[in-house]
């Protein structure tokens, strides 16, 4: 019976699940980044969409997948530099202004996608592939060809690395905090501002690891569901990674649901809805309250 329940169902959907895995723990990085340097985490839903366009525009202009990437990393950085300057030149509210300046690139990438095809999409083998191994035109090839996935664990652990344990970690955190924080020899701006590239910079790979999959339907939101696993974690890198192996499992599974009419659309907003549950049942404390006569709150229930 065990054997006949194998024959029967397709794994390959679920071969999916490190890469969607491995993107999501990248934009939780990108957006503790944000966080860590006083701006809000929903501006990586916008590096994640400029990635991307840089990628899909780049291999179309030059053909050299190499070539694609930088000009990938060289989108998100700019646009993470360019929200970040014009929500400080503004003084607006962080996290709308983060939200409303993301839409633009999420949009235009709808828009570049389906004007194509782009030769990213459609050559065979895909481009920027290990060559060359006994897995070249199996179904397993995408996943363990692909170098993206294999230095993800590595970029997660540097991103980790340089937040905890290097004095620039140290001083982002601090000049984040307080923005007014004077430290001789260090300049807050110049912090902050790293803390936003760096945070762009961690959404490349995990543009990288979806492009492939977006040939006619753009990943949204991809962004926002990490914010949301970053907030559920308690802010921390460990936490948000490991939550993000939840909706990073029912992405993957979306496929069976293709063409179920209702279930379909239920499988689109699973992911979003465990996130959902994520605020509700894991982030109570993240807003504290004193417990005053006055407001008779009990920070616990919060």
């Amino acid at each position: 019976m065990n054997g006949a329940l194998g024959a029967g169902f397709d794994w390959v959907p679920l071969l999916h699940f490190p890469a969607e895995w491995a993107a999501l723990a990248l934009l939780v990085a990108g957006c503790l980044y944000w966080e860590r340097a006083g701006f809000s985490g929903l501006g990586v839903e916008g590096c994640v969409a400029s990635a991307m366009i840089g990628l899909i525009l780049g291999y179309e202009w030059t053909s050299s997948y190499a070539a694609a990437v930088g000009i990938g990393a060289l989108a998100a950085v700019a646009f993470g530099l360019a929200a970040g300057a014009l929500l400080q030149l503004l003084r607006a509210d962080m996290a709308a202004g983060s939200f409303c300046l993301s839409l633009v690139p999420a949009c235009a990438l709808g828009l570049v996608i389906r004007a194509g095809p782009y030769r990213i999409f459609t050559e065979f083998p895909a481009p920027g592939l290990v060559r060359g191994t006994i897995f070249d035109g199996t179904i397993a090839e995408d996943l363990v060809a692909n170098p993206f996935l294999w230095i993800a664990p590595v970029l997660i652990a540097l991103s980790a690395w340089v937040m905890w344990q290097t004095p620039f970690g140290l001083k982002l955190r601090a000049f984040g905090e307080s923005p007014a924080l004077r430290v001789p020899g260090s300049s807050g701006g110049i912090h902050r501002f790293s803390g936003i590239a760096l945070g762009a910079f961690w959404t490349l790979p995990a543009a990288a690891l979806l492009v492939r999959e977006s040939q006619s339907n753009p990943p949204a939101a991809l962004g926002f569901l990490a914010l949301a696993c970053a907030v559920a974690g308690r802010w921390s890198f460990a936490g948000g990674i490991l939550l993000a192996a939840g909706p990073a499992l029912l992405r993957a599974a979306q496929p069976y649901a293709e063409g179920a009419g209702a279930w379909s659309i239920a499988a689109e907003m699973a992911p979003f809805l465990l996130g959902l549950l994520y605020l509700v049942f894991l982030s109570r404390r993240a807003l504290r309250f004193s417990t005053t006569r006055q407001a008779r709150l009990d920070p616990d229930v919060l």
